[in-house]
């Protein structure tokens, strides 16, 4: 009899989870990963106030845009190349009525330069708990074929911007690189806004 009741209420939990995480995918809608851009520079020139540099001892760094920045001197160094298209119109001008922006950086050794870029194929793009999500990438080698902004730097860093369609912007993204065989290559990394 015992059993029976324990295993009824294991059933009903099980089966009141289920409807919960259906109404929370409801309301929260889906994810939908949009455009990404990503560019290589030497470490010791830093794109990103408060990112990676040669004298970081970090290898990666993230933060979500849910609204512009006052002003893109509080985000980007003036090592930054401004250019009529490029990372700070996006932060500037997106639409954050429909998405949010992911920076996320990545510094390696120039032998081992790589970017990461967001995938479906490994982890889950999903909502996490209440107000967060989950946002894999996937890596990419760069090989012998760097660009020619890299200079002859020992480091270099891969800035990469992502930008996610939404029905309601996330508080907190944990983000996860992958190899291209599905292995995590880092641990998760929480990514916050800095606004």
């Amino acid at each position: 009899m015992r059993r029976r009741a324990l295993l009824s209420a294991a059933a009903l939990t099980t089966g009141l989870a289920g409807c919960l995480d259906a109404a929370q995918r409801q309301v929260r809608g889906r994810i939908d990963m949009d455009h990404a851009v990503a560019a290589l520079h030497p470490a010791d020139e830093p794109w990103i106030r408060g990112g990676l540099s040669a004298d970081e001892n970090r290898t990666y760094h993230a933060e979500l845009f849910a609204e512009a920045p006052p002003d893109d001197a509080d985000v980007f160094t003036e090592a930054y190349p401004q250019r009529e298209e490029s990372l700070d119109n996006d932060v500037r001008n997106d639409d954050y009525s429909t998405g949010f922006l992911l920076l996320f950086e990545v510094k390696s050794s120039r032998e081992e330069a790589y970017t990461a870029m967001p995938t479906t194929i490994h982890g889950e793009l999903a909502w996490a708990g209440i107000d967060g999500i989950s946002l894999p990438l996937e890596r990419y080698e760069y090989g012998s074929d760097l660009p020619e902004t890299v200079g002859d730097a020992d480091e270099v860093v891969c800035t990469m911007l992502a930008r996610y369609e939404v029905r309601r912007n996330p508080k907190t993204a944990t983000v996860r690189v992958y190899d291209e065989k599905g292995s995590p290559r880092s641990g998760s990394l929480t990514a916050r806004s800095r606004l």
